[in-house]
């Protein structure tokens, strides 16, 4: 049996090319994975809405999700069974910076998931990208499902006009809530702010309503926190 060398390889794409040979895919398998990039992509698109955790949803980018397994998939229809177009396209796509910021991670995950699913619909291998979307999914599903006890923590921030009362203040605090942990403390001239990690009872807030009763403490605000600052 003769042995294939680098050089056939590369021979044979080089007289591919040259005749134009189109083939081996036809404008049906072309209409089918653009398809089932595109279904894909919207099952992506609508686990990416039910699971997002942060705090302003940019449906652009959801959308770009459906378009990017798409454009993944013509991209692997273009280069596959031809090393030449391959290494064209690392070329070209090597010059490309893309300048966009991903500032939470699990939207970085999305856009592989999305990229990974063009891939395998782009060869035909539908299997892969149905099973192994639909389990991704499930696994998404499970870990973001908010566990016991993280709805109800809260960010806690407030002005005293006397910083004499703080430590009544905190000890009133402490008797309303389950856990109540000082985050950071600024002294000025205006009063002093505290910022405090509190974990309520049953989701209770009411104790903020007391809390200027006496007229040390100017303002009070309860922010939602889910241990990940960058969601507030």
């Amino acid at each position: 049996m003769d042995q294939v060398t680098f050089a056939d390889v590369l021979q044979k794409s080089f007289i591919a090319m040259s005749m134009g040979s189109t083939d081996r895919i036809t404008t049906l398998n072309i209409l089918i994975n653009l398809s089932m990039s595109f279904l894909v992509g919207m099952f992506i698109f609508f686990i990416y809405k039910k699971t997002y955790q942060g705090v302003l949803y940019q449906r652009s980018f959801n959308i770009s999700l459906v378009l990017a397994s798409a454009v993944t998939a013509m991209i692997i229809m273009t280069i596959s069974g031809n090393l030449i177009l391959s290494l064209g396209m690392v070329g070209a796509l090597s010059i490309v910076r893309f300048r966009t910021p991903v500032k939470d991670s699990m939207d970085l995950v999305f856009l592989f998931w999305a990229i990974s699913a063009g891939i395998a619909n782009g060869v035909g291998y539908y299997n892969i990208s149905i099973v192994g979307s639909i389990m991704i999914a499930i696994f998404m599903l499970i870990l973001t499902m908010r566990g016991e006890g993280v709805s109800d923590t809260f960010l806690l921030v407030i002005q005293l006009s006397d910083p004499s009362k703080e430590e009544s203040i905190l000890n009133e605090i402490r008797q309303q809530t389950e856990k109540l942990s000082i985050k950071s403390k600024t002294v000025s001239e205006a009063g002093t702010e505290i910022t405090l990690e509190a974990k309520t009872k049953e989701n209770q807030t009411s104790f903020m309503n007391k809390l200027q009763a006496d007229g040390s403490v100017i303002r009070a605000t309860l922010v939602a926190y889910d241990q990940n600052l960058s969601s507030i």
